[in-house]
């Protein structure tokens, strides 16, 4: 394995997690025929850096992924 291989590895699971840990927003398919509820969280600083987390370390990803294409 390669370094980028291992770099993937690491940051594919960390991605997981992350994603894992986040809540619910409770919509799903459901808002698709209007049956949506908007429920305000407690920790909406927590949900924003969780967000924030999720979309760099997707972007990380995605960027060394193209990398290791390359090399």
């Amino acid at each position: 394995m390669g370094f980028f291989s291992i770099l993937l590895l690491i940051l594919s699971l960390i991605l997981i997690v992350v994603v894992m840990i986040q809540p619910s927003k409770g919509e799903g398919l459901g808002s698709i025929g209007g049956g949506s509820q908007m429920l305000f969280g407690k920790n909406k600083g927590l949900e924003e850096l969780l967000e924030k987390v999720t979309a760099g370390l997707a972007i990380a990803f995605f960027l060394v992924a193209i990398i290791a294409n390359l090399v």
